[in-house]
């Protein structure tokens, strides 16, 4: 069969323009892995923090029941890369964020918030779909281990170390960052002298030799981060490429090597104390119906060339007893029966004890789909030799229906295991939204808890496709993965595309000089042995002038798992991806198509659909079992309903990045979920409503100038309610976001969120702040650390006299007394000038609201901190999805006075004065200013024609207290004009 893989390269501003700016600088230029966007979405331009861009953290889990990466002979682990949203505490790290790079070449990210605890993430530029676990005493003192699927297979082979993706130790050993280098150490067989050793693992790409000991078979190498894929690569025979037929032979590394682990890091040979009763723990799974497929790496172990079912990664994880807090791989997999194996084995020596037996991606195909089963078992008690039984043809399917018609775009299932002393979890997402997700029932727990969670979004499907002619026929078509429009890693159809469609095989140049396929739509096969389409079958069709591409997912080699949607070739070698548009059709719909065009020529009609005006949020949970159904309806009465408007200036998009957790759920996907042009207004759902789960969201506003992000949202939605939001609405103002306290009654330990606006701890003023919105108070700009001014802008007086300013690491402090004085601030930034008067005093105890912590904390204060009482203004110009409102029209600007004490609740003033501008601050008209029921100021005010003004609105407020503090504060150029 052609193999057309020999013809492929292996290889390789916050608002808008104004007249002045304002110009704030972050205080430490890390992007924290809570905020994600998918590849493509442009960084924004926030100084401080930027959102972390996770390449493919949500890809399909696929195939043979196991979705592999392109790496013939190596078993997929189907979860992919998922921060802990629930952070752990890990003994020894102290930066603020670690990028730990793997064996494989994947990147994880650690990031440091605000409690000491960590964040895990996929890093940018992981292509691999990566399982999560954290394994310990409990949920904030554990291990966190990164598996990528395409180790996992070699790890039960014990040909790589389980503690080689071992990510705190990682960090913790220092080699973090681009720079950084891995440890390795790899094990040869035989007896070979010193120079024998170094030629041998010399000769693996990007290695440097270390150390060679000929008497113990080991070298040790120091592999660099950016070469680290490429070592993987040559040590494991891993490249994406079309292979021989594989038979049951048995994966091995290269050159001879037996085994390899971090050098210094090697998991014990034995988890069973000597002195400790030992038993055998044998778990048979079954599953008779289905299709046969391939078990990739499995069937070297189970001695077949088919099964209904395969094995990932069974584990078990000890609950109680002499293996407590400890991870017992395999000792023995078998098959009972013929092809297709239909029932298997998978044996453990382990001590007595209670455990949790684990297959998170046990995969199978059915209707020629793959699908996807959590085989948990959370309780097995062992006093003796013990059998597990598991039948898979009794697995409850997910299966979640809206109100509104809409399809799975991502989901996510989680699951996590507590005893006395051991927590465990792990997670398996999936963004295609084509996988079904199964788990088998279980009988409740009596040792400990056990938790079910999962995640899905819903909305309009993202393409369509029929055969129109000459019969019609429904298609099926999935992109590579739910994406943003903007994602350059593939191209999608753009609008309806009806064309003649012509069946071109593998897409070898041959192929392509038997037709004319200028204008048509083609059917092009992945070629046999691999999982992806490569980069010279698309190019091939693009050069030919081909419309687009369906990719036929079938293959010949029945060795080779079916996947589905296939990707492209180029998310593995970094290839430069081919500009035309391609889908994957299911294997059912292929086959039709194929018979179809056999018989004369057909048109095919695809329609891209673009960004989805609706979405379905949807947080589920199960406590101590898996039910025997698991079918959700979810209605109307069980949703909360709100119009979200994103706004810009000038065109971009957004990516709204997601979190929901419940009190226990310990190990939560933060995921990109939203994707939506800006400016625009989408539907967006959330449900079932419960007083108890907390929804955290992250979104960032890519344009042509950068945008904004990223800015953070938290909510509780706790009855089925219609409401608006506002997202990235101007004007923006300094001050503190208004966080809700509904999330702190939730159960959840969640801790102060941010740090303090303009507060003292001790002697010590910090001049730090946020920026707030007044269309959404709760929207936290740069959530995790706050803005320090340009020093060159800010001065504090002291009556009368200017204090001279300090700095730690760029940032201004200042050193005040504690007698009484008038405390004078201004800061002069661009677009926005504030000055403040306020008497400060030196803090005798906390008192900072629950979701604030000092400033003074990050730098290494200590002491009271207590928040000054400065007035923090917040303004809603009720400004449209552009951030501009109508000239030649009366309009009104809301103004909310508060204070750091409480930024939540609105602060009463003994005067108001409020002026406009639409000349750019050359005049100023006064406005009549009015108190509202809300207890907010509301200021009327005239535009005249656009020709009359400079096109924005800027605003001055006057505003003082009973105590005597007082604020003036102008914003040039707040908001836009548009003609009436």
């Amino acid at each position: 069969m052609t193999n057309v893989l020999e013809d492929a390269p292996v290889n390789a501003r916050r608002h808008p323009p104004a007249r002045r700016r304002l110009a704030l600088r972050g205080l430490v230029a890390v992007a924290l892995g809570i905020a994600a966007a998918l590849p493509g979405t442009a960084s924004a331009t926030s100084p401080a923090h930027p959102p972390t861009t996770v390449s493919r953290t949500a890809s399909s889990a696929a195939a043979t029941a196991t979705k592999t990466p392109p790496t013939p002979g190596v078993t997929s682990h189907a979860p992919a890369p998922a921060p802990a949203l629930q952070p752990v505490r890990l003994p020894g790290l102290s930066e603020n964020s670690y990028t730990v790079t793997l064996p494989t070449g994947d990147k994880v990210t650690l990031s440091r918030e605000k409690s000491g605890k960590y964040l895990m993430s996929a890093a940018p530029g992981t292509t691999s779909r990566i399982t999560f676990s954290v394994l310990g005493k409990t949920a904030e003192q554990a291990h966190v281990s990164a598996y990528p699927e395409s180790a996992t297979g070699l790890i039960q082979l014990h040909l790589m170390d389980a503690q080689a993706f071992d990510v705190t130790w990682l960090a913790g050993h220092g080699d973090t960052g681009a720079k950084a280098r891995v440890p390795l150490t790899v094990h040869y067989g035989g007896r070979n002298s010193a120079a024998a050793l170094t030629a041998k693992a010399g000769g693996l790409t990007g290695a440097t030799v270390v150390g060679a000991d000929p008497s113990s078979g080991d070298v040790r190498l120091s592999v660099p981060a950016a070469r680290a894929g490429a070592f993987w690569t040559a040590l494991t025979g891993g490249a994406p490429q079309a292979t021989a037929a594989r038979g049951t032979a048995r994966p091995v590394l290269a050159g001879g090597a037996t085994r390899a682990w971090l050098t210094g890091h090697q998991s014990p040979a034995s988890v069973v104390p000597a002195a400790a009763p030992g038993s055998t723990v044998t778990w048979t799974l079954s599953k008779k119906r289905g299709d046969a497929a391939w078990c990739p790496i499995f069937g070297w172990y189970l001695g077949v060339q088919s099964a209904i079912a395969c094995p990932s990664y069974p584990i078990l994880i000890g609950l109680t007893g002499a293996a407590a807090g400890r991870t017992v791989t395999p000792t023995d997999f078998a098959c009972l029966d013929t092809n297709p194996c239909t029932t298997y084995s998978v044996t453990f020596a382990v001590p007595n004890g209670v455990y949790a037996a684990q297959d998170m991606s046990v995969g199978f195909v059915l209707h020629s789909i793959p699908q996807l089963v959590d085989t948990t078992v959370p309780q097995v008690v062992v006093a003796g030799d013990t059998t597990v039984t598991t039948d898979l043809d009794k697995a409850a399917k997910f299966t979640v229906d809206t109100p509104r018609a809409a399809v799975d775009l991502e989901h996510y299932i989680s699951n996590s295991r507590t005893a006395p002393g051991v927590y465990s979890a792990w997670q398996q997402p999936d963004s295609s939204g084509l996988d079904a997700a199964w788990v088998t029932p279980t009988e409740p727990v009596s040792v400990g808890g056990f938790h079910l969670s999962s995640f899905w979004l819903r909305g309009r499907a993202p393409v369509s496709a029929a055969v129109t002619g000459p019969s019609r026929l429904t298609l099926h078509p999935y992109y590579a993965r739910y994406t943003d429009l903007d994602a350059p890693s593939f191209t999608r159809f753009s609008g309806t595309t009806t064309a003649q469609v012509v069946n071109v095989g593998y897409g070898s140049a041959a192929d392509f000089a038997k037709v004319d396929v200028r204008g048509k739509l083609v059917l092009m096969r992945r070629a046999t042995g691999i999982s992806v389409i490569s980069t010279a079958q698309l190019a091939a069709a693009l050069r030919a002038g081909a419309a687009g591409v369906l990719i036929d997912p079938r293959d010949d080699d029945p060795t080779n798992p079916l996947v589905i949607p296939v990707e492209p070739y180029w998310w593995w070698t970094g290839e430069q991806p081919v500009k035309i548009p391609f889908a994957t059709i299911t294997p059912d719909d292929a086959a039709s198509l194929t018979a179809l065009l056999a018989k004369g020529a057909a048109t095919v009609s695809i329609t891209d659909h673009g960004y989805s005006p609706y979405f379905y949020h949807l947080a589920l949970a199960e406590e101590g079992r898996v039910p025997a159904a698991l079918r959700f309806s979810i209605g109307n009465d069980q949703l909360a309903q709100r119009t979200t408007s994103f706004h810009s200036s000038q065109p971009g998009s957004v990516t709204q990045s997601e979190s929901v957790f419940h009190p226990n759920d310990f190990f939560a996907l933060l995921t990109p979920s939203v994707f939506a042009p800006a400016p625009s207004t989408v539907q967006q759902y959330f449900g079932p409503v419960s007083p108890d789960l907390t929804w955290d969201r992250i979104g960032a506003l890519s344009t042509a100038d950068g945008g904004s992000g990223p800015h953070q949202a938290l909510d509780v939605f706790d009855r089925p309610a219609k409401g608006t939001e506002e997202w990235f609405a101007a004007p923006d103002s300094l001050g503190a976001p208004a966080v809700p306290n509904a999330i702190y009654q939730t159960g959840l330990s969640l801790g102060s969120l941010y740090y303090c606006a303009f507060c003292r701890q001790g002697d010590t003023f910090y001049p730090t702040t946020y920026l707030a919105s007044g269309a959404n108070p709760a929207l936290a700009d740069s959530p995790y650390l706050p803005y320090s001014f340009d020093p060159s802008t800010v001065h504090l007086y002291q009556n009368g006299a200017e204090l001279p300013q300090q700095q730690l690491s760029g940032t201004p402090v200042y050193q005040l007394s504690d007698e009484p004085a008038t405390d004078r601030l201004t800061v002069d930034a661009g677009d926005l000038h504030s000055d403040w008067t306020f008497s400060s005093r030196r803090p005798s105890a906390n008192g900072l609201p629950q979701a604030f912590m000092c400033m003074g904390d990050y730098f290494g204060g200590s002491g009271p901190c207590g928040a000054d009482p400065l007035i923090q203004l917040r303004y809603d110009a009720f400004a449209d999805t552009g951030n501009a409102v109508r000239a030649d029209a009366r309009h009104r600007i809301e103004i909310t006075p508060y204070t750091m004490a409480d930024p939540s609740a609105p602060y009463a003033l003994t005067s108001v004065k409020v002026w406009t501008s639409t000349d750019g601050g050359g005049t100023w008209a006064e406005s009549t200013v009015s108190r509202t029921a809300s207890g907010a100021y509301s200021a009327g005010y005239r535009v005249p024609s656009l020709a009359k003004t400079s096109g924005a609105v800027s605003v001055k407020v006057q505003a003082a207290d009973a105590a005597g503090d007082s604020v003036t504060q102008t914003t040039y150029d707040a908001y836009s004009l548009t003609a009436g």
